[in-house]
């Protein structure tokens, strides 16, 4: 169980020598990064040696893997370091500040297949961000000044996420070849007008130094460029592979052959719960920042993991305490098989509003959907109020299944339905498959637009009560001594003859 942020506000993983399938595990071999990717959780026999589960949990498990597996997907790979965050019996898991019955735990379901992974076959589709459509080479532009590059070479990610939105183009053992590579990078110093580029994998730690090293080297010699972003998760999932001698290596390539001012270079990481917030994610977050290099974080709002006040709260206050930025809070995507991840655009609103205030406003990300088909990303944030309806609290809109969404490059998308879509048979028969599968009902909650057979919108099932947002409450959660009538102490004025007595008595009074 958390300890109170007033005693250590870093998560505690479990002592992996006391998980029966690491119990002969030495500490060298545990800290050693080439370890962790060869001792990989692959199968259902190895998790279950980490993890509680009774025998249906692990048959569904089994036929969900075999499932994906049949469509050339790789679904399960967890590094031994992720898998020992989860809690024991993730299916009652415990929290502190959340109803933890209604909840399931957070590292298993981002990290392990479940029936979920194979409903609403229709509700999505995949490789919805449309990257064939808008590349060069590895090179992928949805803006003027930017591009990604991918550059994934005989794997994409330390652990597979099960939410991600390229889990088809990356569903196997990924290599973009070194030609593709070769034309991003020609289209990179070919178009003058980009001046950031993105390196991605997956995950561009899980290259080789040699190509990290060629290609960081190879975009030092363009003097339009001016930053270069790491994406990667490995702080996250792998922190042991964080050492001195990558860092100085990304350092010294990334400006080997430039010419001009140093060009900027900074990390982009992945952290959606505070249960990913250890004291090894932080030493790595240390290593990078005495580097030299700024990180910064892309959280995804997901249901039945973060889709909690205090959880985002909580999220973005630690991250930031060890010294990641909260970057973007990015809505789910409508990518065949993680529907059931989806927040309402709505709820997401009216968590950013009251998050404004509570916690301090560099820890508050910008809220925004990266819309499909590859228009980038735009933003979400509320200003309290329906725009349309000065009278209407966004608090009100909750039920509503779509959103306006008015695009950086004035495309306009009425009614934009963040949600998925299935028939009223197909969400009953989900729920009763995941109500068996957790074993107790009221878990599972997927946020759908439920439709007839012919399409026609009946209704949404976004009925989740929210948690009622008095000042009290939110102090309550965010640990917040209370002071008077149950108000939070804000102005020392209110109580300045309190303040003064004890200020008399303390060692500041000379």
């Amino acid at each position: 169980m958390l300890m109170t942020l007033n005693e250590d506000f870093l998560y505690h993983p479990r002592k992996y020598n006391k998980i029966e399938l690491w119990k002969d595990v030495s500490p060298e071999q545990w800290n050693d990064a080439a370890w962790q990717r060869k001792n990989s959780i692959r199968s259902v026999d190895q998790l279950k040696k980490v993890i509680r589960m009774n025998d249906h949990q692990e048959a569904e498990i089994r036929r969900t893997i075999g499932t994906l597996r049949q469509e050339g997907k790789e679904p399960l790979r967890i590094t031994p370091y992720y898998a020992s965050l989860m809690q024991e019996d993730p299916f009652n898991p415990v929290f502190f500040g959340e109803v933890s019955h209604k909840r399931l735990d957070p590292i298993f379901w981002q990290s392990v297949p479940t029936p979920a992974n194979l409903m609403f076959p229709d509700a999505g589709v995949e490789g919805a961000m449309s990257e064939g459509s808008r590349s060069y080479g590895a090179a992928y532009q949805r803006y003027p000044n930017r591009v990604a590059l991918f550059v994934a070479e005989n794997t994409s990610c330390a652990s597979y996420c099960v939410h991600c939105q390229r889990a088809k183009s990356l569903d196997t053992t990924a290599d973009v070849n070194s030609r593709e590579v070769d034309k991003g990078l020609f289209y990179i110093g070919y178009n003058p007008n980009i001046n950031e580029v993105l390196v991605t994998g997956g995950d561009a730690l899980m290259i080789s130094f040699k190509r990290l090293k060629y290609i960081l080297g190879e975009l030092s010699r363009i003097p339009h460029l001016r930053a270069i972003r790491i994406a990667t998760r490995v702080p996250v999932v792998l922190p042991m592979l964080i050492t001195d001698e990558l860092l100085q290596m990304i350092r010294e390539s990334s400006n080997r052959y430039n010419k001009g001012p140093e060009k900027y270079v900074y990390f982009m990481t992945h952290i959606n719960h505070y249960q990913e917030v250890t004291s090894d994610l932080a030493a790595a977050v240390g290593k990078i920042t005495r580097h030299g290099f700024t990180i910064r974080n892309q959280t995804v709002l997901l249901n039945h993991v973060n889709d909690h006040y205090r959880t985002l709260a909580e999220t973005f206050r630690r991250m930031f305490w060890v010294g990641v930025h909260p970057y973007y809070l990015l809505q789910c995507h409508k990518e065949k098989g993680i529907v059931h991840f989806i927040t309402p655009i709505q709820v997401g609103k009216i968590y950013m509003k009251h998050l404004q205030g509570w916690i301090s406003g560099i820890t508050v990300p910008r809220y925004a959907a990266n819309i499909e088909g590859g228009g980038g990303k735009v933003l979400l944030m509320p200003s309290g109020h329906d725009t349309l309806n000065l009278d209407t609290s966004i608090d009100d809109k909750i039920s509503e299944s779509y959103a306006n969404v008015y695009t950086w490059d004035h495309k306009k998308i009425l009614r934009y339905e963040a949600l998925g879509r299935a028939t009223r048979e197909e969400y009953e028969e989900a729920m009763h498959i995941m109500d068996r599968f957790i074993g107790h009902r009221g878990v599972f909650l997927p946020k759908l637009i439920i439709v007839d057979r012919d399409g026609h919108h009946l209704e949404t099932t976004n009925r989740t009560k929210l948690p009622t947002f008095e000042r009290s409450k939110k102090a309550k959660l965010l640990d917040y001594e209370l002071f008077n009538a149950e108000m939070p102490l804000t102005n020392p004025v209110d109580a300045y003859d309190k303040i003064e007595n004890a200020f008399n008595r303390s060692k500041f009074n000379k």
